[in-house]
């Protein structure tokens, strides 16, 4: 008896120019957006108070401000389940079928609410994305046309609550943008699957590790799966299908670069290069979604130990591994993971962002095993950003300055500014590798 594999057709409409109209439609790569009806739409939360829409284009002199995640714009033509699962429709398995995707556009929600939690690492934060200069150049963003929802909370929502919102805003957005293409002809269809391959090659899986929490009633834990927010757990496998269909989504009340976006989650490169290589060099086995930065030794042995076991049940000859959040905690997780692959023979290369100090020069690593031995590091994060002073702010609202971290002074977002690290900049980490930076 043969099983049927998963099959994503993943159908491209590229964005090249996008105007405000009377209507939302799509032609020949002009999106036309109805400000009407997004304010509608966004305006369908009750706990949303005020709603306007913007645009922000690249090489122009605009700072976004209050960015809270970044989603890119798909919807499921075919097969089961909805993009996003579990949150715009049932908990159904996805990753097969026909999705449309908007390339070149973001739906970037920014989004103004009272914190009840005002200090630690569960405190809200903010990003920011300059479309022009030096800031641009850190993440991906300043090169895209970002579609901002920008819109206040009611006082009174808690943290939980305004992540519910803020996604909802950003997804229910995203949908309707990509609706637009149900009757279009794609420019071009990627087909994503793991179809038999030689048993001569390599077989190869990933390691993608996610920092998660679970320190506060209020906090979502950083990253969900179908909606469900992965807290306690030992790793998972699943069909990296399921990834670009929206299966990954992040806690949208923490926006700047120190964690992942939903649209980086939706446009994994790792993923997705392993799947275009998938038969031809080497044998893709899937993903393990490696839940990290547990609080004691033990605990961390044991996810280290169980990763790395499930590398060797599949019989993988070499992983590929990934983080987020700059913690150290999770770097001895991740760290040890790697140490206890080498240890059962699955050889690995370690994708990572360094810290390395204001000039480069101090360590890049915080904690290091001897079976590292082939690491890929994607910059620095830890370098002070010098940005100009914009002639145009969105998502300002009705304040003068703003805030990126609950806890920080506030500051004016028309000034030039020494930002002292690029994780204030929503992307301005590069963990996935999507900036394709080199050093020399």
């Amino acid at each position: 008896m043969t099983r049927d594999r998963p099959m994503l057709e993943l159908a491209t409409f590229p964005v090249k120019e996008v105007e405000f109209g009377n209507q939302t439609r799509y032609e020949n790569g002009v999106l036309e957006i109805s400000k009407e009806e997004m304010i509608s739409l966004i305006l369908e939360d009750q706990r949303v108070s005020f709603a306007d829409v913007d645009l922000a284009f690249p090489g122009e002199r605009t700072r976004i401000v209050n960015v809270r995640d970044a989603v890119e714009p798909r919807v499921k033509v075919s097969g089961p389940g909805s993009v996003f699962p579990g949150i715009l429709g049932p908990v159904e398995t996805v990753g097969s079928g026909t999705t449309h995707r908007m390339s070149g556009i973001t739906v970037m929600p920014s989004a103004d609410f009272r914190p009840t939690i005002l200090n630690g690492t569960a405190a809200p934060s903010a990003g920011i994305v300059d479309m022009w200069g030096a800031g641009a150049q850190l993440t991906p963003f300043g090169s895209l046309i970002n579609v901002v929802p920008r819109f206040k909370l009611r006082d009174g929502v808690n943290e939980l609550e305004a992540h519910g919102a803020i996604q909802a805003v950003e997804l229910k957005v995203a949908l309707r943008l990509a609706q637009t293409t149900l009757q279009g002809t794609p420019e071009e269809v990627e087909i994503l699957e793991l179809t038999e391959a030689d048993p001569a090659l390599p077989r190869v899986i990933y390691i993608m590790t996610c920092l998660t929490h679970r320190y506060h009633p209020y906090y979502h834990s950083g990253v969900a799966y179908y909606g469900l927010p992965i807290r306690e757990s030992l790793p998972t496998l699943i069909h990296p299908n399921e990834i670009f269909d929206g299966a990954l989504t992040t806690n949208t009340y923490a926006g700047g670069g120190m964690w992942e976006t939903t649209w980086a989650w939706m446009t994994q490169p790792v993923a997705l290069e392993l799947l275009r290589r998938h038969g031809k060099d080497l044998n893709f086995l899937g993903v393990i979604l490696q839940r990290t930065r547990f609080e004691n030794k033990f605990s961390k042995q044991v996810t280290a130990e169980c990763t790395s076991q499930m590398a060797r049940l599949l019989g993988a000859d070499g992983a590929i591994i990934t983080r987020i959040v700059t913690s150290g905690a999770n770097f001895i997780d991740v760290m040890l993971t790697v140490q206890a692959c080498e240890k059962k023979g699955v050889k690995v290369v370690l994708l990572t962002p360094e810290w390395g100090g204001k000039d480069g020069t101090d360590l890049p690593l915080v904690f290091y095993v001897p079976e590292a031995t082939a690491m890929v590091s994607t910059g620095s994060f830890e370098r002070d950003v010098r940005v100009g002073a914009p002639s145009k702010v969105v998502g300002l609202g009705e304040r003068e300055q703003v805030q990126v971290y609950a806890d920080d002074k506030a500051f004016s977002p028309w000034d030039e500014l020494t930002l002292p690290s690029s994780f204030l900049i929503t992307g301005g980490v590069d963990w996935f590798g999507h900036m394709k930076l080199s050093c020399r």
